[in-house]
């Protein structure tokens, strides 16, 4: 039985919004945005991305379930992306919820992200961490997952201006 079951259109919108929200925190966070207005700009990078919402082309949104008990103890948002040259499946989003942390829910769910690629012909798994998200670096490292670009920010100060 798979751990990873396609999210109901139910489940998604609830999921969509905590998700913006969550968004637009971590990269105020990691210093890549301003506050004022990050959370109207994470909504327009989702709707973006989505613009069907979960039936957006291209995209796919899993439940991690506990299949003994059927609890959902996390999320998946996936995208598969072709070029000329590659094809990978990209994971937007792995969020295991706090209370089942540590349990091996993400491992069990890269894992079968990686099954996923497999049956879809896929070379690639990729995504983005933050670099302040020392736990989710240690965990894709753990996982196989290599640096292939960093992103980099110099803050000027508006007095040195």
């Amino acid at each position: 039985m798979s751990f990873l079951v396609p999210m109901s259109k139910p489940f998604f919108a609830p999921y969509i919004e905590e998700l913006i929200v969550q968004y637009a925190k971590e990269n105020v966070e990691a210093g890549r945005w301003q506050r004022s207005g990050s959370l109207s700009r994470a909504r327009r990078d989702i709707e973006r991305l989505l613009p069907c919402g979960i039936d957006t082309e291209n995209h796919h949104f899993f439940e991690m379930k506990v299949p003994e008990v059927n609890e959902t103890v996390g999320m998946v948002w996936l995208s598969l992306e072709n070029s000329a040259t590659t094809s990978t499946v990209f994971i937007y989003d792995l969020e295991v919820k706090a209370e089942h942390r540590r349990k091996g829910y993400a491992k069990l769910a890269l894992r079968e992200i990686e099954d996923f690629a497999a049956t879809h012909n896929i070379v690639n798994i990729g995504l983005h961490v933050f670099s302040n998200n020392a736990a989710a670096q240690k965990l894709y490292n753990e996982m196989g997952y290599e640096t292939v670009s960093i992103n980099m920010v110099k803050k000027i100060s508006q007095a040195d201006v």
